[in-house]
């Protein structure tokens, strides 16, 4: 696919690392959580992300993949699990182990990992109405939709925990 903009190339690669990073984060925490009732969700939201990403890759461009060195940032890692307003924190380029190693209980991690997914809910529906083609509208719609299902997994677990 020709991008026109050169925003639209670095709103797919944002699109790329938020999924990335949610891999990264879903797949570290189900090892770190022994909650029975937790663990399989988190795997299964993994999953869903691997998956999301595949079709980024595929729809938009090969070359997505920000290979496997994290550069390193400087995060205040504890200030993100704590204050939990930072739900953009998956469009950066972060040491997701750092984060995960930070987060000492799993009620935080399933705050923190709501808030990410409502923010990729909102930047998901803002791509579809930016996409300049219909394909690309249901794609970034159907993803929307697909983070929706994610929060509300997640308020599920929330209710157990």
């Amino acid at each position: 696919m020709v991008f026109d903009h050169i925003e639209e190339k670095e709103a797919v690669k944002k699109a790329a690392l938020i999924e990335r990073n949610g891999i990264a984060f879903y797949t570290l925490m189900a090892e770190k959580i022994t909650d029975e009732r937790i663990r399989p969700v988190l795997k299964r939201l993994a999953s869903d992300e691997k998956r999301h990403l595949k079709v980024i890759e595929e729809k938009f461009f090969e070359e997505a993949g920000f290979g496997d060195v994290i550069d390193e940032e400087e995060l205040e890692i504890e200030k993100y699990v704590e204050r939990l307003g930072t739900p953009d924190i998956f469009t950066r380029r972060i040491n997701i182990e750092k984060l995960v190693s930070a987060i000492d209980e799993p009620r935080k991690a399933l705050i923190l990992a709501m808030n990410t997914e409502r923010h990729s809910v909102e930047f998901f529906e803002s791509m579809a109405g930016k996409a300049a083609t219909e394909d690309g509208k249901k794609m970034y719609r159907e993803l929307a939709e697909e983070e929706r299902e994610h929060v509300r997994h997640i308020e599920d677990l929330l209710r157990l925990v």
